[in-house]
């Protein structure tokens, strides 16, 4: 101060805080996430870990994943830079044994039409050396997390008479797949597709296989939260997609959406999918089938399939879109009855619903006609009634057809099933309790009559849903018989119950000592 000079401060200033990190540079020659087909997002990946390149090598890709993957399930263009086995001792990776691909598409893809073939298989090209041009769609890392996922699905679902080393191989290839999805975990929730919706439904599949209903449905709550993000009930969310991602990304949303009926009514799971969970409903139309035709382009760099048209997949869809009018009338149905005992609650009335009013009719009324009739329209080749009739020969199509009919018709007694009890106080249907528990037997017989008719097979395919849906009909019959104990309609109960407890018993259930003993099933 004694100096007469003034301080100053030469030093640019600077904002408060933690020093911003510097952005990492990015190889010209690596696309970004974004860049990827079909993804129409303009940020960069958040992922350092991963080369999202579709250039990559099999041998890089290998060495710059950290995951922990079973060197059975490699080929051994990619695994020899690690295990270095000796020439004559080569043996097939489990990947390059196609079996359980194959079997995935002839018997699984009729319930779970989610994967596009020749796009799936140009994938699987880049991993195993095969006549196949090889060509990624996406990133090499998501690729094999789709495909271990798939072989997983037909590992855990497919009986042993079918795929005899499935049990062999299916921990092996879901461990795979989650090890992998967990690598890029942070861009897939932040930049989703469709394929990140199928690999968590069939990961969820194959943990419900395996006995863990809730880690099961954990999983399957992110495929929900991923639909309910992207807006996929919303029918504006559609456009400017490719028609295949766009096609795909209708499926996961549907079969998310049966899905989720499905969990509430079988396991008395709380519904987080319906039309009221929007602003303005479910609007998304229903699957096409245009992945069948053969031109059509899946992203700006697609290779254009040469495989001819298949006219059978289109078929297949319409069994899958009837599955979706199905449970969506059957849950419009139990949510309307779930309102008026709500109403009857708020009202003082005690909560319980014991009979209709009239303006109450009118309501319930269409909604059970919509629901009853809902697969009126089948086609022949999905009615119960052509099983009999189908010639002895077997194809694969026909063996499609016979899974998809042995599911909507059980499904459609077991829904029935729920409606008349949830009816059973209520004297909609029938006049006394007697002739309600007639009415169930009646419904019993006929979904045994479905059972019957098809090739065991085909119930063994449609996996752990179609045992809890014969395990709430058995619930029902039990019911019967400890109200009725000196009726003949407990012994018409008791004979169909043994007959149902012998198909249980032969469906041979991983996941049956973990659910429920006892429900209320309700919505």
């Amino acid at each position: 101060m004694q100096a007469r000079t003034s301080c100053t401060f030469d030093l640019p200033t600077a904002r408060r805080g933690p020093k911003a990190k510097k952005k990492a540079t990015s190889d010209s020659n690596t696309p970004r996430f974004s860049e990827i087909p079909p993804l129409r997002f303009d940020g960069p990946s958040t992922s350092n870990s991963l080369d999202l390149g579709s250039s990559t090598t099999q041998e890089h890709w290998k060495s710059t994943t950290g995951i922990a993957i079973d060197s059975s399930l490699l080929p051994h263009t990619v695994a020899q830079s690690s295990i270095q086995p000796s020439p004559e001792g080569l043996k097939p990776s489990a990947l390059q044994r196609w079996e359980q691909l194959d079997l995935f598409f002839e018997y699984l893809y009729p319930l779970t039409p989610l994967v596009h073939e020749p796009s799936f298989r140009d994938n699987l090209a880049y991993f195993v050396p095969s006549n196949r041009a090889p060509h990624l769609e996406k990133c090499a890392d998501a690729a094999f997390t789709l495909i271990t996922a798939v072989c997983a699905e037909a590992a855990f679902l497919l009986p042993k008479d079918i795929f005899p080393s499935g049990e062999t191989v299916a921990d092996s290839f879901l461990r795979a797949s989650r090890s992998c999805l967990a690598e890029y975990l942070e861009t897939d929730l932040e930049n989703p597709n469709a394929s990140s919706i199928t690999i968590r439904y069939f990961h969820s599949n194959c943990v419900h296989a395996s006995g863990k209903p809730k880690f099961s449905w954990h999983i399957f709550g992110e495929a929900t939260r991923l639909a309910q993000v992207m807006r996929l009930h919303d029918e504006l969310s559609y456009d400017g997609l490719y028609p295949i991602e766009a096609e795909m990304r209708r499926r996961v949303f549907w079969i998310v959406y049966m899905g989720d009926k499905s969990a509430a009514i079988l396991n008395n799971r709380p519904i987080t999918m319906h039309k009221y969970s929007f602003e303005r409903g479910v609007t998304a139309a229903y699957p096409s089938g245009i992945e069948e035709e053969s031109h059509t382009p899946i992203s700006p760099n697609s290779v254009r399939s040469s495989e001819p048209a298949s006219p059978k997949r289109q078929k297949l869809i319409l069994g899958f879109n009837a599955n979706i009018r199905l449970w969506g009338a059957a849950a419009d149905l139990l949510l309307a009855l779930r309102v008026m005992e709500d109403q009857c609650r708020a009202a003082g009335d005690g909560g319980v619903l014991t009979s209709l009013s009239a303006q109450q009719r009118q309501i319930i009324d269409p909604l059970y006609i919509s629901f009853i009739t809902s697969l009126d329209d089948l086609p022949s080749f999905l009615k119960s009634r052509s099983i009999s009739s189908a010639p002895d020969s077997e194809t694969v199509e026909s063996n499609q057809f016979l899974i998809q009919c042995a599911n909507l018709q059980v499904s459609m007694h077991c829904l029935r099933m729920v409606v008349v009890q949830k009816f059973e106080h209520l004297s909609y249907l029938t006049a006394g309790i007697e002739q309600t528990d007639l009415q169930k037997t009646d419904i019993v017989r006929d979904a045994l009559r479905v059972m019957h008719e098809v090739p065991f097979w085909a119930l063994q395919v449609n996996g752990e849903p179609y045992v809890e849906k014969l395990r709430l009909i058995g619930a029902s019959l039990m019911a019967i018989i400890h109200r009725n104990p000196t009726s003949p309609i407990a012994a018409r109960a008791r004979g169909d119950f043994d007959v149902l407890l012998d198909v249980l018993t032969r469906l041979d259930s991983k996941a049956s000592d973990a659910l429920r003993n006892h429900s209320s099933w309700i919505l």
